[in-house]
């Protein structure tokens, strides 16, 4: 289990992530900081989606959600497993009136990349200029962290793709060892630098990480960072092991700072039962750095 996307929607924190298969699993609170409600289920209605096999589960995975300007309702972005390549898994959007859900998937929205090992780990960014966009990983053998457009306004605003997949980063690009793994993009600006923010080597050890890269235009080139964001530590008063999945704050008003929520293992080395950490990211021109909070 782990909470991926961040949300601040009048007086509340929300936050969605993977849970069983079956359904994506959300929470709220008032303080970033604080106690956390989680939702009561069902989210989304993933057995709307045309396009999704059911295999054991759905195997319903990283959801990213936001609220669209044109009619204030919440888009839900999702992965799960392709009815045609069952094996591997497309990203899908889904819509509700009320940021808990129920989100109704459109079948008509979907990212398959059915030439490689299919397309996870979607996440919302939206420009200055007003254009939206979903980023996300395609599977290894390629393994890139692409970036897509989706339509910026009217009633298919988040659920119409305006433009085809670029190319950002591929694992083990610029001289990285990224340990065969490069996932769980996220986009985000302060001033003029795009962070395109990702985890790379083994989800379910210590070599776990949140790393980023930098550039001037949202669709690169992007320079990537050598010093990762957040590893395995003991330095914030606990001990964070195999940190990755991070989200941010969209847009806080605040140009040298930004929330993030993420999740990381326990000492049980258990991937279904990881914790949620939160924190305050520094932003210092084109550098990240995390704050004691």
């Amino acid at each position: 289990m782990s909470y991926k996307a961040i949300i601040h929607v009048g007086n509340n924190w929300y936050s969605f992530g993977t849970s069983n298969g079956q359904d994506v699993q959300g929470a709220s609170s008032t303080k970033l900081q604080g106690e956390w409600e989680r939702f009561d289920g069902p989210i989304l209605a993933i057995d709307e989606a045309e396009w999704v096999g059911k295999q054991a589960t759905y195997g319903i995975w990283a959801p990213d959600v936001y609220q669209r300007g044109s009619d204030k309702k919440f888009i839900m972005y999702f992965s799960a497993f392709d009815k045609e390549k069952k094996d591997h898994r497309c990203i899908g959007a889904a819509i509700s009136d009320d940021i808990k859900g129920v989100y109704h998937p459109e079948s008509d929205f979907v990212q398959c990349n059915r030439t490689a090992s299919g397309a996870i780990d979607p996440s919302w960014f939206k420009d200055d200029n007003g254009k939206q966009y979903v980023v996300y990983k395609t599977e290894i053998p390629q393994n890139w962290l692409e970036i897509r457009e989706v339509n910026n306004s009217g009633p298919k605003e988040g659920v119409e793709w305006a433009g085809n997949a670029q190319k950002l980063l591929q694992m083990g690009s610029q001289g990285f060892d990224d340990g065969g793994n490069m996932e769980a993009p996220y986009i985000f600006k302060r001033g003029d630098t795009y962070f395109l923010t990702y985890s790379t080597h083994v989800t379910m050890n210590e070599s776990y990480d949140v790393q980023y890269a930098t550039a001037k235009s949202v669709t690169g080139p992007y320079t990537r960072v050598k010093k990762p964001l957040l590893e395995t530590t003991n330095d914030f008063g606990c001990k964070l092991i195999g940190p990755g999945g991070a989200s941010f704050q969209q847009d806080s008003g605040d140009q040298k700072s930004t929330k993030m929520i993420l999740h990381g293992l326990t000492e049980a080395m258990d991937i279904n039962k990881r914790v949620v950490y939160t924190a305050t990211v520094q932003v210092d021109g084109d550098r990240l750095s995390v704050g004691s909070d």
